[in-house]
């Protein structure tokens, strides 16, 4: 019971704001280039009440709580309204006293196209305001302690006097949070002097200087193994953490997407999993099973272990993850680096469907059912964490995937819409507006039943949400 409340307060706060948000753009782009707007709503009818009126304008409150709707002269929310429709307009804005009234069809075609594209441009521009927002007040960043894994012999950090076990706390001043982060840094100093600040032995030692010379290595990425999840082949193998792959079967692992590969093609198939522990050499058989998303898996967090340019190779220990809230500047870097990011890996997660290489369930269309099963852990964990920014950053991605899905060229959507502008611009004429509204509306009746069939599935067929929690 309680799932199912936190499911529909997060469709609440999360889903039908941003349809509010979404139609907001295109009531301010029509307002922009001169299209009559006769009503703004909040919900979809029946009416509830009428608001207030200001200018040729209506705000109403509707009765059915599923986000909101502009009604433009001209047009029925989706499609060009015929000539019988549009003197229902035409009554209305004559009782109404509306002057100089300008239709959907009396704009230019690019203005058109402006009016159609600003809801799904509004809601870009609010997930791009929630992501710098998030970054202001405060968000997760993880941190660990960066140890070193080996040294190469006779390489700088060797001569320097670095063991292994040594903590890397800061190179040149800044703070060393990442294993990445710190083969990036040294990388950008090659044949400079650098200073690291070490900790051995939980005592921190005196600066060290070295010049960061380039060693001959080979170019070869370990799978270091910083957990395993209980109930998961690997576990029940015995693979622990600190554990590093580097070889299954007769397969040299030369890098992290490689092992990835040829466990996600290996569903059910015993693979022995050559390890280093310590000074030990182990070969652990391991069946990969499939996860909660149908990708085949044994069970671990890895990240890669490859040596840094001085010749020592550093690991991720003991990550701890702090909350931070970043200066105003910064957060704006932030905050447009995660934006551009949401769709890179919606396009990558479709590549990777479209490849086999994960299973089509994580990539499964879901209804507003599905986005309130998705949001209900996701407000709870901000509830019980007293932190907004896990929902806040669940309203961004969703504002993302709600405007890339209206611009999709499909009749019935925003995309759809501009597609049939683009085609009058082509044409030199407009298609019949009897002709475009039968269009939307067989379109829409797919929508629909689409809809329907993704409401019933995830109802039949819950998301996962365990990895949410």
């Amino acid at each position: 019971m309680t799932d199912f409340l936190m499911g529909i307060a997060s469709f609440a706060l999360v889903l039908i704001p941003l349809v509010v948000i979404h139609e907001f753009g295109h009531f301010i782009a029509a307002k922009l280039v001169g299209i009559t707007v006769l009503e703004f709503g909040i919900g979809f009818p029946p009416r509830a009440k009428i608001l207030f009126t200001r200018g040729d304008t209506i705000y109403t409150l509707n009765w059915l709580p599923i986000g909101g709707f502009v009604r433009p002269y001209g047009e029925d929310m989706v499609k060009p309204k015929t000539e019988e429709e549009m003197t229902v307009d035409q009554q209305e804005i004559r009782e109404r006293g509306i002057k100089n009234p300008k239709s959907v069809f009396q704009a230019s075609p690019w203005e058109r196209i402006a009016f159609m594209a600003a809801g799904p441009a509004i809601n870009l521009v609010a997930a791009l305001v929630i992501f710098v927002i998030v970054a202001l007040i405060g968000q997760p960043f993880a941190r660990a302690d960066v140890t070193v894994y080996d040294i190469m012999p006779g390489s700088p950090a060797e001569r320097a006097g670095l063991q292994p076990g040594d903590v890397l706390l800061e190179l040149n001043g800044a703070s060393v949070e990442s294993a990445d982060e710190f083969n990036d840094a040294i990388s950008s100093q090659s044949n400079e002097t650098v200073t690291l600040l070490i900790e051995r032995d939980g005592e921190q030692l005196e600066p060290i200087m070295l010049n960061a010379e380039v060693v001959e290595a080979a170019d070869v990425t370990r799978a270091y193994v910083n957990a395993v999840e209980e109930d998961m082949p690997a576990y029940e193998a015995g693979i622990l953490p600190e554990d590093v792959i580097v070889q299954v079967d007769d397969v040299e692992i030369t890098s992290i997407k490689q092992l990835q590969d040829y466990t996600a093609a290996r569903e059910g198939e015993e693979i022995l999993v050559t390890i280093l522990r310590d000074d030990e050499t182990l070969v652990i058989p391991v069946t990969p099973v499939e996860d909660s998303a149908g990708t085949p898996r044994m069970g671990i967090s890895i990240s890669p272990l490859q040596p840094a340019i001085i010749g020592l190779t550093a690991v991720n220990r003991d990550v701890t993850t702090y909350t931070r809230a970043l200066p105003f500047g910064e957060a704006v870097e932030v905050g447009v680096e995660q934006f551009v990011e949401v769709p890179r890996l919606m396009v990558q997660l479709i590549g990777d469907v479209i490849r086999g290489d994960i299973g089509a369930e994580a990539a499964r269309p879901v209804s507003p059912v599905g986005i309130g099963q998705l949001g209900g852990p996701v407000l709870e964990q901000s509830i019980e964490n007293e932190q907004a920014y896990p929902i806040l950053n669940f309203a961004a991605m969703i504002s993302i995937a709600l405007a890339f899905t209206n611009l999709l060229p499909i009749p019935g959507l925003d995309g759809g819409r501009i597609l049939f502008v683009i085609i009058e611009i082509i044409r030199g004429k407009p298609m019949e507006p009897e002709r475009e509204g039968l269009i939307h509306f067989i379109s829409l009746l797919f929508l629909l039943g689409l809809i329907a069939v993704t409401v019933i599935n995830d109802i039949i067929n819950p998301i996962d949400v365990s990895g949410l929690r």
